[in-house]
């Protein structure tokens, strides 16, 4: 392993960066052939719950946007002229602190060729979680639309599912709520003008996911959710659509633990994870709460689910053993075919739970003969960060991919200090 000393420092404001004096920064230790460096540092103890890679203010070039706690901000980070900019778009989303920003999307939603944001967000005094539609400029919000639906009791954002699912022309997003477990649908008109919700479906625990994916392979799409956070009840539960595109009820598919193991909780992804052409299921499982043992598995979905792949199974490596918004499928290296890199939770405040602050990145690679290497990528210094959050892409427009990490450390509820981190491979780099 290799370590790198980073020293940048950034002083945020609203539309503005301006340099300051930071002492030096212990990122990462990274293994060969990998290098990290420091995009910003936030004086949030968490600076993104969630981090994605996309061309928020419709310029033509991809931006970062984070948003994390104990302020509920929304940041975006702009690669200019061999630096990074740094703009604060929107705080107090959640309108209380603490509060969370928990979920961000870039994407098309009326098809126009312009894109808009949507936010979720966590509220840690209480009450029912914001949806916002919004856009920007790059420097500050230029439109915002907001929605909490009165039948939403539920506090917190896991993700947002988006697809066209009524082929109207404009896209729907789906979310599933951490709380009660409501499964509500949000349509928006064309011109972005209002925001109508409806209830599709009451999950038996805590909404941990949203996905729409085709998959089983067979050319139409499902709603995939995590229905979790219950003792030994936690489940994938996989949904056809009707042609209005709402859920057929129940699930068609129902994974439920493993080795006829009773879980707490399941975070999940799908992707093509061995370059067969076919989207496979990844799945990670954390049987007891208070035990921090992580089983990461692949699964092929047809009729019924096969289980085709071990990554990880009970690895205490895996600190708290919670993936959401940590599991990414995509060409990480720049080899020309996916792998599977995963990020490690360990902040035990935020939990109540015991943890080692690991704060590891891995890699999985499945080789031709259908052996995992399993690779740890990053090793973040555990009195700088516990946690972190990715997104893969090409994050500062040179053509090549990009692992996007944000940290958190300490209690979520108080302020603190985080990073926004770039972890990029070498390999291939002059091919």
């Amino acid at each position: 392993m290799k370590y790198y000393l980073i020293s940048i420092g950034l002083f945020i404001f609203f539309g503005c960066t301006l340099e300051s004096d930071v002492s030096s920064v212990p990122v990462s230790k990274v293994a060969d052939g990998w290098e990290t460096s420091l995009v910003a540092e936030i004086d949030q103890s968490y600076a993104g719950w969630d981090v994605e890679i996309g061309d928020a203010d419709n310029d033509g070039r991809n931006e970062i946007l984070v948003t994390g706690c104990p302020n509920s901000r929304l940041y975006l980070f702009k690669y200019v002229s061999s630096r990074w900019e740094s703009h604060m778009l929107a705080e107090n989303l959640a309108e209380s602190k603490p509060g969370m920003g928990l979920t961000i999307k870039v994407v098309d939603l009326n098809r126009d060729g312009k894109n808009e944001l949507i936010l979720g967000t966590g509220q840690e005094t209480g009450g029912t979680a914001f949806f916002y539609l919004m856009e920007t400029d790059g420097y500050s919000i230029t439109r915002k639309l907001v929605s909490r639906p009165p039948f939403n009791s539920s506090s917190y954002t896991h993700n947002f599912a988006v697809w066209d699912l009524d082929q109207d022309g404009v896209m729907e997003v789906i979310s599933a709520y951490c709380g009660g477990g409501e499964i509500i649908r949000y349509d928006v008109d064309p011109a972005l003008t209002k925001i109508d919700s409806k209830k599709l479906y009451q999950l038996t625990g805590s909404g941990e996911e949203s996905i729409i994916a085709d998959v089983d392979n067979d050319g139409q799409v499902e709603y995939l959710t995590s229905n979790s956070f219950r003792r030994g009840a936690a489940k994938v539960e996989i949904f056809e659509f009707d042609a209005n595109g709402d859920l057929i009820t129940p699930a068609r598919l129902i994974i439920d633990g493993y080795d006829d193991k009773k879980c707490f909780y399941a975070s999940l992804i799908t992707e093509d994870v061995d370059n067969d052409g076919k989207n496979e299921l990844i799945v990670g499982w954390k049987q007891d709460q208070s035990i921090n043992k992580g089983t990461v598995l692949g699964y092929r979905v047809d009729k019924k689910v096969e289980r085709l792949y071990t990554f990880s199974y009970e690895d205490e490596d895996l600190d708290l053993s919670y993936f959401e918004k940590m599991m990414a499928v995509a060409d990480i290296d720049n080899d020309g075919k996916n792998e599977l890199v995963l990020s490690t939770r360990g902040d035990n405040l935020s939990e109540k739970i015991s943890s080692r602050h690991l704060g590891y990145v891995f890699e999985y690679k499945i080789e031709d003969n259908g052996r995992i290497n399993k690779t740890l990528l990053a090793d973040l210094d555990s009195l700088r960060a516990e946690s972190s959050w990715l997104a893969v892409g090409d994050a500062d427009n040179d053509g090549r991919n990009e692992i996007v990490l944000t940290t958190g450390k300490g209690d979520r509820t108080k302020e603190g200090t985080s990073y926004v981190l770039l972890l990029e491979s070498n390999n291939h780099k002059n091919d």
